[in-house]
């Protein structure tokens, strides 16, 4: 299999669940607190540090963007409560979405997030926790309508940002598309090229779609979402009990409703996940 799932239901895993104990002492059906357990597992360098370092880039709008300063958005957010869990605070640093990865890799920071869906490719550099589901959103001038789908792409000129798994979707879909080509337009902002007439359709992540149409109204979404995946918590392989520790804060949130009180309040409900899988995509 391309794909590794370390599921750990959450049931039996979150705060409270009870563990009988082994030999029948006084630990015997003492309730074990797994988020304690995490703390104590995390690495000493974070523990001595009293922070994590987070990497995003801060160009995904409602996902995370700059308020001019601060840092925010679900996903800067999400962290900062899983953090806080931990007994963290996070340092946040803006890094272009494709040397994230490198960047966690090499322990330059101690995780990404920024919309970044768990690919199997993706998996080679890092672990995912992951924490959202989302789909794509083709995005077009507004009274274009459904266009069909990505097969709707042919014989249009499609903005698409680098380093995303949309430039692969594109170039994928434009070798089907026979003599009516698909032509690429790489853009840092593919809504707005769009609505600057540089490109007749964009790709993105539906909840950031939603938005720049909401803000645009020379936009519209062009038919429904495409191919729902996870986003992920990018950790270095080589840290487990990091990975580890962020996936049972993430249950906590779950356990105690704060995980559903972010997603209502930034209006992505839709993309809830119950698992918090590690490296759940594919």
């Amino acid at each position: 299999m391309r794909r590794r799932i370390v599921s750990l239901l959450l049931t039996g895993l979150v705060l409270g669940a009870s563990v009988a104990g082994c030999g029948g002492g006084s630990d015997a059906g003492k309730a074990v607190d797994r988020l304690a357990e995490a703390k104590a597992a995390l690495p000493q360098d974070v523990k001595a540090a009293g922070a994590l370092i987070g990497g995003t880039d801060p160009t995904f709008e409602p996902m995370t963007f700059k308020d001019g300063d601060t840092f925010t958005g679900l996903d800067v957010q999400l962290a900062e409560a899983i953090a806080a869990k931990l007994g963290l605070t996070v340092k946040w640093q803006a890094i272009g979405f494709g040397e994230l990865l490198d960047q966690v890799e090499g322990h330059k920071i101690d995780f990404s997030i920024s919309s970044m869906f768990d690919r199997a490719e993706r998996q080679k550099k890092a672990d995912f926790v992951n924490y959202l589901n989302a789909g794509t959103s083709i995005v077009v001038g507004k009274g274009v309508g459904d266009i069909g789908g990505m097969p709707g792409l042919c014989g249009r000129r499609v903005a698409v940002q680098p380093d995303t798994v949309y430039v692969d979707m594109a170039v994928a879909q434009a070798a089907k598309c026979g003599a009516k080509k698909a032509i690429l337009v790489k853009s840092n902002t593919p809504s707005a090229t769009v609505a600057k007439k540089g490109a007749d359709a964009a790709l993105n992540d539906f909840p950031i779609a939603a938005l720049d149409v909401q803000k645009d109204g020379s936009l519209e979404l062009s038919g429904p979402q495409i191919e729902a995946i996870p986003y992920g918590i990018g950790i270095a392989k080589d840290r487990p009990e990091l990975t580890r520790a962020i996936q049972t804060a993430l249950y906590s949130m779950i356990n105690d409703g704060s995980y559903d009180a972010l997603l209502t309040k930034w209006k992505v409900t839709e993309g809830a996940l119950r698992t918090g899988a590690i490296n759940g995509g594919a």
